[in-house]
């Protein structure tokens, strides 16, 4: 009976190995050639450069490379629109389809380096990722709540794209 005791708590000591990132449904249909929009209010308020850099991100990793900025947000692959108004306590929201949300929160509460973290976390959920498991909220821009203050793809995140392309 010691020997079993010993054995289950052993089990539940030693780390979980294998895949942490959570994918969704989401994917790009032209992951190596992706067009993006930024709304150009962003630039009334200088930060749409943050928001080009957050996209921009994603570039270095081989299965995404972000191409172009258009200005037409039809039929890019994301879309980052900002709303002047506040929305709880949301400072961004994906919606699918490419297109993304950022909320005046985000421009009055946030300094530079957590903007663009926002802007890294909303562009990976439309390219498939969705909240990373709590355990590797460390090593991921995906965790659902609060921020590593890195504002780039960490290697969750990496493995979870890697394995979605």
């Amino acid at each position: 009976m010691y020997f079993f005791c010993l054995t289950v708590l052993f089990c539940f000591q030693v780390p979980e190995k294998g895949r942490a990132y959570e994918l969704n449904s989401k994917k790009f249909k032209n992951p190596k050639d992706a067009f993006y929009w930024i709304d150009p209010t962003f630039d009334k308020y200088n930060l749409g450069g943050e928001v080009k850099e957050g996209i921009l991100a994603w570039n270095a990793l081989p299965e995404i490379k972000f191409t172009k900025k258009v200005p037409s947000a039809s039929g890019v692959e994301v879309s980052v629109e900002y709303l002047d108004k506040y929305n709880g306590n949301l400072y961004g929201q994906s919606f699918g389809s490419g297109r993304i949300t950022i909320y005046k929160k985000w421009r009055e509460e946030l300094g530079s380096t957590r903007r663009i973290e926002t802007i890294v976390h909303e562009v990976g959920h439309e390219a498939g990722l969705g909240h990373t498991q709590k355990k590797n909220d460390g090593i991921a821009v995906m965790r659902e709540l609060d921020f590593n203050d890195k504002a780039y793809p960490l290697k969750d995140d990496k493995d979870g794209i890697a394995k979605k392309y």
